[in-house]
Formats: C-alpha cells, sequence, structure tokens
C-alpha cells in the first residue's frame, strides 16, 4: 500500500466513524483504494458500519500487513479470522496487502518507505536474512521479553528464533520457516548415509551402474548455493562468521577446506557437470524422473515427487536429515521462511504486537500447516494429530528443524551472499582452487563485516 493510498483510507475510515459518509460511499471509496471487497466489508463492520452493528468497533485502528506471497489464501482468512475476533475485542483492524512474487520487488519497497520514516506498512514479513539488516538500521521495533517472554519463545524452533536476533535483540517474530532435506532412493538405497563420506561412496556404487547420477543440488551462482555451501559447512563443524562474534570471520578453516574440497569433488563424478547450473526445479527434474540416488532441495519437492501422475518415482523415495561429517555428529539444514516485523516508525506497534501475538498461537500455526503445509515455527504442531494426518511428512520434519540453522545472521547478508556465491562458484567451476577460494572469500567477507 502506497502513501497516498494509505491517506486516502485513513481519510475515508475516519469519515465514516464520524458518521459523515454513507456505508455505500464508503465501500466505493475502499474498492477505489485497491481493497478486495471482502477487505472493505470486514473494514466496514470494524468501524461500525454495517447494518447489522449496534454500535460496531467505532475506535477500531486500522493497520496494515504486507506479506509475502501466498497464493493459497490462507493469509487472507488468517486476517479474517483475527479482525472477526481478536479485533472485534481490542479495537484493531488489520488490512493485509499480498505481496509480490519477487522478494528483490518487496525488499525495494520496504527499503524506500523505510528510508522516508514511513508508516504506510505497519507489519512487515521479511525473509529471514533480512531482520538483522533492518534492525541494524533501526527500521524495525525489537520484541521485548515482556511480550515474548523467554518461556513463550522456548516453544518455537530454535533455529528461526535464532536468525532473528542479533546483537541480543529480537527483531522478528518467526512464522514460517523453510529448511534444506536430503532425498533418496529408498528402492536403491534401503538406508540414508549418515555422513558426507558415506553420501558419496554410496553415490559411487550405484552411479553410473544403477542409476544415471549419484547426487544433483543447487550448484548455480545464487542464492541457492549459498545455502547448500553452508549446510556442509556446518556439516563439518564449521561456520561463515563466529556465532559468538559476527564481526569475525571463520569461513577458511580446516572445516571450510574439508567442505568446499568435497563439493568441487562431487562435480563430474557422483553429480553431473551441469550441476552448476541447478537451481531448485532443475535438480528437482532430475530426480523425480528417475535419474539420481540423491538429491538436496526443499520440502515443496515431497508432494511433486509423490505424485504418480507427474513422477516416475512415487513410491519410491523418502527423506531424511542431512548428514554430518568430521567433529559433528548431526547435520544441519539452512533454514529459509518468513517472519513478522513491526515497523520502527508505526504509532500502532501495540496494535501491531496484539496481530503477531495472533499469528504465532497454535490456532493460527496449525491453520499455516494444515491449508498451505507450511512448515510452521511453533514446535506443538509437529506433533499434532490433526496436523499430520493432513500432512504425514510433518511427523518426519521436526528433529531436522530442531538441528536447522541460519545462513550467516549479519548485517551486512547480502553482501555477504554475493561473496560467498562468486568464490564458491568459481572454486566449483575449477576457476580457483577451493585454497584459493576460501582464502580470497575470508579477506572479502572480513572487509564487509569490518565495516558493519
Amino acid at each position: 500500500m502506497f502513501p497516498e493510498q494509505r491517506e486516502a483510507l485513513d481519510e475515508i475510515i475516519v469519515k465514516m466513524r464520524s458518521g459523515r459518509m454513507k456505508r455505500r460511499t464508503f465501500l466505493e471509496r475502499a474498492l477505489a483504494v485497491g481493497l478486495t471487497s471482502g477487505a472493505a466489508v470486514s473494514l466496514l463492520e470494524a468501524c461500525g458500519g454495517t447494518t447489522n452493528s449496534t454500535g460496531g468497533n467505532g475506535a477500531a485502528t486500522n493497520i496494515v500487513w504486507q506479506s509475502e506471497n501466498d497464493t493459497t489464501n490462507t493469509y487472507k482468512d488468517l486476517v479474517d479470522t483475527f479482525n472477526s475476533t481478536i479485533g472485534k475485542q481490542k479495537g484493531i483492524h488489520v488490512t493485509w496487502n499480498q505481496g509480490p512474487s519477487s522478494t528483490d520487488e518487496m525488499l525495494a519497497k520496504y527499503t524506500t518507505m523505510l528510508r522516508a520514516r514511513s508508516h504506510s506498512i505497519d507489519v512487515l514479513s521479511l525473509d529471514i536474512v533480512y531482520p538483522a539488516e533492518f534492525g541494524a538500521q533501526q527500521w524495525i521495533a525489537p520484541i521485548s521479553d515482556s511480550q515474548w517472554p523467554t518461556s513463550e519463545r522456548s516453544k518455537y524452533l530454535p533455529g528461526p528464533v535464532q536468525g532473528c536476533t542479533y546483537q541480543g535483540k529480537l527483531w522478528a517474530a518467526p512464522y514460517r520457516t523453510d529448511l534444506g532435506l536430503l532425498y533418496y532412493r529408498k528402492d536403491l538405497v534401503p538406508t540414508p548415509p549418515a555422513t558426507w563420506d558415506d553420501l558419496t561412496s554410496t553415490a559411487k556404487s550405484v552411479s553410473p551402474s544403477k542409476i544415471k547420477y549419484g547426487y544433483v543440488w543447487q550448484g548455480s551462482q545464487y542464492e541457492g548455493l549459498v545455502c547448500n555451501f553452508v549446510e556442509v559447512l556446518y556439516g563439518m563443524g564449521g561456520h561463515v562468521l563466529d556465532p559468538n562474534d559476527p564481526t569475525k570471520v571463520t569461513v577458511n578453516s580446516p572445516e571450510g577446506q574439508k567442505a568446499l574440497s568435497m563439493m568441487v569433488g562431487w562435480v563430474g563424478t557422483i553429480s553431473p557437470d551441469a550441476v552448476t547450473t541447478y537451481t531448485e526445479d532443475p535438480s528437482r527434474s532430475v530426480f523425480q524422473n528417475g535419474n539420481s540416488a540423491f538429491m538436496r532441495n526443499w520440502p515443496y519437492a515431497y508432494a511433486l515427487g509423490s505424485d504418480s501422475s507427474q513422477s516416475k518415482i512415487a513410491g519410491k523415495f523418502d527423506i531424511s536429515a542431512l548428514p554430518h561429517g568430521g567433529s559433528e555428529s548431526v547435520g544441519h539444514s539452512a533454514i529459509g521462511g518468513w517472519n513478522l516485523a513491526i515497523n520502527a516508525f508505526t504509532p500502532n506497534a501495540d496494535q501491531c504486537w496484539e496481530f503477531i501475538k495472533y499469528m504465532l498461537q497454535p490456532a493460527a500455526q496449525k491453520e499455516g500447516a494444515t491449508k498451505a503445509t507450511w512448515t510452521t515455527t511453533l514446535q506443538s504442531v509437529y506433533d499434532d494429530q490433526e496436523v499430520l494426518s493432513k500432512a504425514p511428512l510433518f511427523g518426519k520434519l521436526k528433529p531436522i528443524l530442531q538441528n536447522a540453522l541460519p545462513r550467516p545472521v549479519s548485517p551486512k547478508y547480502p553482501d555477504l551472499s554475493k561473496a560467498i556465491q562468486l568464490h564458491i562458484y568459481q572454486a566449483l567451476k575449477k576457476q580457483a582452487s577451493p585454497n584459493d577460494a576460501l582464502s580470497a572469500l575470508q579477506a572479502d567477507l572480513q572487509k564487509l563485516v569490518a565495516s558493519s
């Protein structure tokens, strides 16, 4: 919602509450501003303007939430429920804005708004890599212990909470997450590999004798490569940045050397040379067409691979946690996901928190899981029988999610990501040795974090 739209909406709300506007005129102008008919009617009721209202919610405060793109209508339903229950009781009305399909487009919109210290959007949906950056800029308000006590936070998955935490403050509340998984052909490999060495040797034992490729993953020069690299690195016990000091770069370590050398060794052996062009869907297509024993991908590939109308491997594969190696006893998935933050410039921060708190509660978390099959962040969702009956995959995800870790948490993350993509990709393409690539990456990252 642009500032001029917000101003027009505020104007008709004021007139409706004061009795200076008719119901029909309100609806017409709300539609002209850009609201859907359902949102316009809901807002009208909040203003006390329906013919069935006996006073309505005349003191309602309107807040605007910009979500990420949702094609399932789950967010619309959740907002409608909030407005008709908690919002009605507490005098809050939420207007939901459907987000763009491009994260870059959303980020540009947020940046323009917040640099102008505008609050045309009150509640922001943020990708997991942005809370630290927005928090460091003081663009979003921290969530205090009094709002969300530690005793409550502990009920949620630790990785997403960690990803929203920077310099000891929580800058957003995690609604939904995502995670990397290992897919394997159980008809070829009855037991999933526990270590990266096991995966490599097992892939060699079945490829090309029994199947075309051993392992497919995302090796193109883009954000997905960062996720793939840190998953192998974390699995070896390494880190990009020191977890206790984000100004200290630790990527050029023995663990980093082992992780990158292993990945370089996969290209052209257990993985096709073309893996350096793969993003999520090309790797999924190879696996789904029965041409690879193993695949790293996100949960979305599970339902598609299980659909016998389009998959050659329906019923022939399963998922497991990503492998580990070195000193680590468990693997660590990189997390994705979306988080709810409060615009630091909104005068309605308390009302924003009431809505975010509602989105964290079991009912809203379960609805996201059952209706949209989102991996929401409340841990009890993964033991809930209603959820498991509708989304059986959730029963396998909880132990994997509990060990999942965020990508490097830094206000400089976009620049860090570009540097990681560049140097890791150069190593995969044999344009630089693993040692030289990590040495150059270490130097580039150190310059970036030193300027934080």
